[in-house]
């Protein structure tokens, strides 16, 4: 659907009133953003003599981050259809005891939908941050810049995914879902995060 739209018609979408897509499309777009600027550095520096020894590491790194690039614009629909399915649950007829057990199951089931899909959202971010580590350190030092540049985007992405994991984990009545989710979605937060500093320091140290 979004993958499909030109860049202007999409962000026209984002921000008329129509409450999707919104911000969890919009993580999932920063993290395949990052993972097309690792694919970026990783083509700069193949073919390149003097990099030859980074090289299988460099054609490792590309594939890679094409793949999570890839499953975050399909992410990105994921997102978009998850809460559809919320807000369909939500007008589902309510008057019989019958059709309330039927809604809040329906309703359940979609609130967990939607945080499955941006903590999957987070745990592709992660995977293009360590990805993006191996590029900012072993990649053509001319593109360093647009490593760290995806850094801070996959930093952005996985806080951004994390805020709407959170705010359906609220409705979410199953306590054993709630804790594994938010688990879950801390460490792959962390591995997000410790990414992002090691690409700040290495960033200052070389443009100092």
């Amino acid at each position: 659907m979004f993958a499909k739209m030109k860049l202007v018609e999409f962000l026209e979408e984002l921000g008329s009133a129509s409450p999707a897509p919104g911000g969890g499309t919009a993580a999932a777009l920063a993290g395949a953003l990052a993972g097309s600027l690792c694919s970026m550095v990783s083509a700069l520096t193949l073919g390149r003599e003097r990099f030859r020894d980074a090289w299988q590491e460099m054609e490792a790194a590309g594939e890679s981050s094409r793949n999570l690039t890839a499953k975050l614009v399909d992410l990105m629909d994921q997102d978009a259809e998850a809460y559809d399915a919320v807000m369909a649950a939500i007008k589902m007829p309510k008057t019989t005891d019958a059709e309330k057990t039927l809604r809040d199951n329906q309703l359940q089931a979609a609130l967990k939908k939607a945080c499955n899909v941006p903590l999957e959202t987070v745990e592709t971010v992660a995977k293009v941050a360590r990805v993006m580590e191996t590029v900012l350190f072993k990649g053509n030092p001319n593109a360093i810049t647009d490593a760290g540049s995806a850094g801070r985007l996959a930093w952005a992405a996985a806080h951004a995914a994390a805020y709407n994991v959170e705010v359906n984990l609220k409705a979410v009545k199953d306590p054993d879902f709630v804790e594994e989710t938010r688990k879950k979605l801390q460490f792959e937060l962390a591995q997000v995060e410790a990414s992002a500093i090691v690409a700040e320091a290495e960033m200052m140290k070389q443009l100092s």
